[in-house]
């Protein structure tokens, strides 16, 4: 004789309960450790949140701020690296200048728009002084404008013909950014300055934004 033992119904809806919610916690883990897509990615405009924009000044033009006895230092909230750190006598940092950003609107495709940022650059020279804040960034325009004495002046002209951008994380990262000083700016420096050491085209340094946003 076969003995057959039947479960109770209750014990088999439990069993197949259970093993519904084993399935469903694999499944939870397995689509847990999917990647999350950048929103930037795919988006054909992005509102820029933040981060900051760097720049390296370019050692022929340091040397020549050098020798002609101007100092350059970060206007708050910029600051400057500590290995660059600005010392009385001496004409600007060897590090980088970091502007913080503050909003802004970019194409997707090559980052076409403009990045305003807060903070700017102090020049001194015997006693004199030109301050220049609030940096905005065209790449449409190719140009970085500064405001000094409450009026806008294009400030670096800019060379995006190298720039290579990079997603990194949630942000982009925009290299290879090559700026040289404005005809406007060379005038007014020098005669603010009372010196002979700015000109149209001199290099200005190598920038560098570190960009977080969001789809516009």
């Amino acid at each position: 004789m076969i003995w057959r033992i039947r479960a109770p119904r209750a014990t088999v809806a439990l069993a197949l309960a259970l093993a519904g919610a084993v399935a469903a916690g694999c499944s939870s883990a397995s689509s847990s450790s999917t990647p999350v897509p950048n929103p930037m990615a795919t988006a054909k405009t992005i509102s820029v949140t933040g981060k900051n924009t760097k720049l390296v000044l370019d050692a022929s033009t340091v040397q020549a701020l050098k020798n002609a006895g101007v100092r350059v230092s970060p206007v708050s909230p910029a600051t400057v690296t500590s290995n660059g750190a600005v010392l009385p006598g001496s004409a600007a940092p060897s590090g980088a200048f970091s502007f913080p950003v503050t909003s802004g609107t970019l194409t997707q495709a090559g980052l076409k728009g403009q990045i305003t940022h807060s903070g700017g650059l102090k020049f001194t020279h015997s006693g004199k002084t030109v301050t220049a804040t609030d940096f905005v960034l065209s790449t449409t325009r190719g140009v970085l404008s500064a405001t000094v004495n409450g009026k806008s002046i294009p400030l670096f002209a800019v060379s995006l013909a190298k720039m290579v951008p990079t997603p990194f994380g949630g942000e982009i990262v925009a290299s290879g950014i090559t700026s040289t000083t404005t005809t406007s700016a060379a005038v007014l420096l020098d005669a603010r300055l009372a010196v002979k050491v700015f000109s149209k085209g001199l290099p200005a340094g190598a920038l560098t934004a570190y960009i977080t946003g969001k789809p516009a």
